[in-house]
């Protein structure tokens, strides 16, 4: 029931941020919604195929691949943002 409701959760968030990425025009309102996926939604399912896999190798990959995607994403989604706002003449090199 655990990997159920871990799975669920990861899964509605993604979802949401998704389709709210799509609805919102601005370019960096977009970059907002999609921190979620990386920094909530991706663990949490990746959690939950830990917890039903239990402990193995393969448990293991999927949680350092979760560790990755949520340091990782984030500092990414800033690095797209300052890039974009040093285009847009907001931000200065």
């Amino acid at each position: 029931m655990i990997v159920w409701a871990l799975l669920a959760a990861g899964s509605l968030v993604v979802v949401v941020s998704s389709v709210a990425a799509v609805l919102v025009r601005d370019f960096y309102r977009r970059l907002h919604w999609l921190t979620p996926v990386t920094s909530i939604g991706g663990p949490l399912i990746g959690l939950s195929l830990a917890v039903a896999n239990g402990w193995s190798l393969t448990t293991a990959v999927v949680l350092l691949t979760v560790v990755l995607l949520g340091i990782t994403g984030p500092v990414l989604t800033a690095a797209v943002g300052r890039t974009a706002a040093q285009r847009d003449g907001i931000v200065e090199s």
